[in-house]
Parts: C-alpha cells; sequence; structure tokens
C-alpha cells in the first residue's frame, strides 16, 4: 500500500498540465506558416478580416479561421485545355503571375468576315480578399470579358485591318480587362494575339492578295533599286567631273605660279644683267676718264717743259693738212724731191713728238 500511495499523482498538478497542454495545442493551432508566393485570407467570426503573406503569421484559435471552402479561383492554360486552380486545401491562394489562356474565338469583322482570334492573358492575384469575396468565379468572368472585348474591337475592324492591327487589339483588350478587373482584386499586365486568321477561301484569298502584293513591293524595290543606281552613278560622274574641273584648276593655279615665279627669275637675272653691265660699263668710263685725265695731265708736264716744240709740231700739222688739200684738189702739183724729204722728217718729227707726249 505504501509504493502505490508514493505513485498517485496530485490531481490538482494533473490539471494544471492538462490545461496547459490544451493551451499550447489551441496556441500551437493558431500559428499560420504561408509559403513563398501565396497568401491566406482570414475571417473573424465568419466574415473578412485581413490577408496574410508569406511567412509565419498568428490567429486566434476559435475566433479567426481560414477561408477554404466555396472559393471558385481559376484559371485556364494551353488554349483551354487544361484547367488550374489558384487556391489549394489549405487556403494558399497563388500571389505569383499567372496566364488566362482561353480558346480560340471566332469572330465576325466589319465586312463580315469569319476571323479566328487566339488571345492569352497576362495577370496575378493583387487583392486575395477581393478575389475570393467580390466575384463567384473568377475564370468564366475573365472568359466571358475577354470575348465581349474582343467581338466588340474586331467588329470595328475589316478582314485586312484585323490583320495589322494585333498590337491595337492586345492594348485595348488590355485596358477593358484592367477596368473590370480592378474591382476582382486583379491586376492585368499584359495581353497577346498569339494568332489571328481567316477560313481556308479567305486565306487562300489573302494569301494570293499577299502575294501579289509582295510582287509588286518587289518590283518597286528593283525599280527603287535602278533608280538608286542611276543616281548614284550621277553622283559619282559628278564628283568625276568636279574633281577634274579642281584638279585642272589648281593644275592652272600651279603653272601660273610656276610661270610667275620663272617670269621673277627672268627679270632678277635681267636685272642683275644690266646691273652689271652698268657697273662694267661704269667701271670702263671711269677708267677711260682717268686715262684721258692721266693723258691731259702728261701733256700739260710736256707743254711746260718744252713750249716750242709743241709749237713746232703744230706748224707741222697746219703744213700736212695743206698739203693734203693740194692733194685732194682737181690740179696737180709736182713737189721737189727736196720737199718730200722735208715732209718724211717731219713726219718723223711728228711720231717722236708723240711718243714724247704719251711717256
Amino acid at each position: 500500500m505504501s509504493n502505490l500511495s508514493s505513485i498517485i499523482i496530485d490531481p490538482q498538478l494533473l490539471t494544471v498540465a492538462l490545461i496547459s497542454l490544451i493551451f499550447l495545442l489551441i496556441l500551437f493551432s493558431g500559428i499560420q506558416k504561408v509559403p513563398d508566393g501565396n497568401a491566406r485570407v482570414v475571417e473573424r467570426l465568419g466574415k473578412r478580416h485581413r490577408t496574410i503573406r508569406p511567412g509565419i503569421s498568428f490567429i486566434i484559435p476559435f475566433v479567426d479561421s481560414i477561408k477554404k471552402r466555396g472559393v471558385v479561383l481559376d484559371t485556364y492554360l494551353e488554349n483551354g485545355s487544361s484547367k488550374l486552380s489558384l487556391i489549394d486545401s489549405k487556403g494558399n491562394i497563388s500571389i505569383a503571375e499567372n496566364r488566362m489562356d482561353p480558346k480560340e474565338l471566332k469572330l465576325l469583322g466589319k465586312d463580315n468576315s469569319e476571323i479566328y482570334v487566339d488571345s492569352v492573358a497576362y495577370f496575378k492575384i493583387s487583392d486575395p480578399i477581393k478575389a475570393v469575396y467580390d466575384i463567384s468565379s473568377l475564370s468564366d468572368s475573365f472568359l466571358s470579358l475577354i470575348e465581349t472585348t474582343l467581338r466588340q474591337e474586331v467588329g470595328k475592324l475589316d478582314g485586312d485591318t484585323v490583320v495589322t492591327s494585333r498590337d491595337i487589339l492586345s492594348d485595348r483588350l488590355r485596358e477593358s480587362l484592367q477596368a473590370a478587373a480592378t474591382n476582382w482584386g486583379i491586376t492585368v499586365f499584359r495581353v497577346e494575339i498569339e494568332d489571328i486568321r481567316f477560313d481556308d477561301e479567305v486565306s487562300k484569298r489573302l494569301s494570293d492578295a499577299r502575294k501579289e502584293e509582295l510582287v509588286r513591293r518587289a518590283e518597286l524595290v528593283s525599280a527603287q533599286a535602278v533608280a538608286d543606281q542611276k543616281v548614284i552613278e550621277a553622283e559619282a560622274e559628278k564628283k568625276a567631273k568636279v574633281l577634274q574641273a579642281e584638279g585642272e584648276r589648281q593644275a592652272e593655279i600651279t603653272r601660273a605660279e610656276g610661270e610667275k615665279q620663272a617670269q621673277i627669275l627672268r627679270a632678277e637675272g635681267l636685272f642683275e644683267e644690266q646691273r652689271l653691265q652698268a657697273e662694267a660699263h661704269f667701271l670702263l668710263q671711269s677708267r677711260e676718264q682717268e686715262g684721258v685725265a692721266k693723258g691731259y695731265s702728261a701733256i700739260v708736264e710736256a707743254i711746260s717743259a718744252n713750249s716750242d716744240a709743241v709749237i713746232a709740231l703744230e706748224q707741222v700739222k697746219a703744213q700736212i693738212k695743206v698739203a693734203e688739200s693740194l692733194g685732194n684738189s682737181g690740179n696737180a702739183l709736182i713737189i721737189p724731191a727736196e720737199a718730200a724729204g722735208l715732209f718724211g722728217a717731219v713726219s718723223a718729227a711728228i711720231k717722236s713728238f708723240e711718243q714724247i707726249t704719251k711717256k
């Protein structure tokens, strides 16, 4: 009995332990660990309360709860062939970027042509509370809005214009989707038109028209290329003529400068020649004047030394002139031999006097 009484646990202590365990379990149940790229919607007493983001959060047990049921958040992938739920069994709502790829739509253009349009939209859930409570079915509403917008926009265009208006359709579709999706807690990033095609008959006619257009453009390009080639050749010829004219002008300038330089050199040479001749003539005249002056000086000295001889010489010169005059006259005179000897003596005397005066 003593051994049994010793292992009996105090009831009060056991109660405290059980209460503590239950409290810990309740407390642990209020811890919420949200994976990255997801969010959870918290309801408090059955009403929307708040959104918890990735990480560890805490909710009040029995008061707060995670919204898991009655939520339809779907999107379509691979041209409407597969469906993806954006919320799992734990209430994790994907807030990453997703795409809505509806099936190809058959639409009518402005000219009643049948046009097949395949579009895709890229979006994300930016406000999970609005996406859960403010829209009953995300995928159906999204698809309906895409189809309505495309019908309106394609109906404004004819078949030829639709082919070249992908960017316009994409922008208008994105604007319409974003205007409506803002109230759904959805952010639309971009919308792309993957394909635009027609039925076989229209496609064939468009292909033929496109072929004719390409041929016409090729001919225009060819004609433009020929015209451009002619322009290039004309420009090249023009440049060649300009260069040739420039070369000729430069050659003329060079020749003129050469001729000018040659004339300058010839003028300088002629000036130098004339200068040297003038200097030589001046020196020659100076020497002649100097010789004349020395001759006059010698005569003056001779006259000063022997004045009678000069007088006799002048008399003899006068007689010689008289004799020459008589010889040139038409009357012949006979001069005696003695007179001829006298003239010879006189001539010898004159030469001797001239030699004296030179010395």
